[in-house]
């Protein structure tokens, strides 16, 4: 695994202030000023003045994943209609949140029922907003099409899911994944 900018600055400073010519003496860095920017950028350290900055601890750092998943939201439901949550994103819809399903702690996959005639569209769509399709995405935020002929959305809390019969399907076809999450589905919308 590389060595990072993070691990030097944690490395030689702890939770010390530091100069930005302080930091490109002793990494050799002619650039010291931009690497720090950026760190700053990532929320991993904090300026606490011009030219001096401090190391964040993990307890300080900022959760990126929550405005990046947000984004992630944000840009499908801006997307062409019809569409509408499925899978693991309609159960978590039809919970009210309360049973959420996730890889790692650092992914999320929205799951997103689409025409299949609409499937080309959608991922031009998504790739040109940033927002990866491909599931080899092992940190961050994705979205998985589900292309279908015939698409019946309903709108629950402002957002189109699939409808209720639907979920408690997938929920009994699925027992091991959803476990008591029938237990936990809203009455109606």
């Amino acid at each position: 695994m590389p060595l990072t900018y993070n691990d030097v600055v944690s490395s030689l400073y702890g939770a010390s202030t530091f100069s930005t010519s302080d930091f490109a003496r002793r990494t050799g860095n002619p650039r010291a000023a931009k690497v720090l920017s950026e760190l700053k950028h990532r929320g991993l350290v904090e300026r606490v003045a011009r030219g001096t900055y401090r190391c964040l601890s993990p307890a300080d750092r900022l959760d990126l994943r929550a405005s990046e998943w947000a984004r992630v939201r944000g840009v499908v439901l801006a997307g062409p209609d019809p569409k509408a949550w499925a899978g693991e994103t309609a159960v978590e819809h039809w919970t009210g949140g309360r049973y959420k399903l996730a890889p790692s702690l650092y992914s999320r996959v929205f799951s997103l029922a689409i025409p299949a005639s609409r499937e080309e569209a959608w991922r031009h769509y998504l790739v040109t907003r940033g927002v990866s399709i491909t599931p080899r995405k092992r940190v961050g935020a994705r979205v998985e099409l589900i292309p279908r002929r015939g698409l019946r959305p309903i709108l629950l809390n402002g957002e189109p899911v699939i409808p209720r019969t639907e979920v408690a399907d997938m929920i009994r076809a699925h027992p091991a994944l959803y476990g008591g999450a029938k237990e936990l589905l809203l009455a109606r919308p």
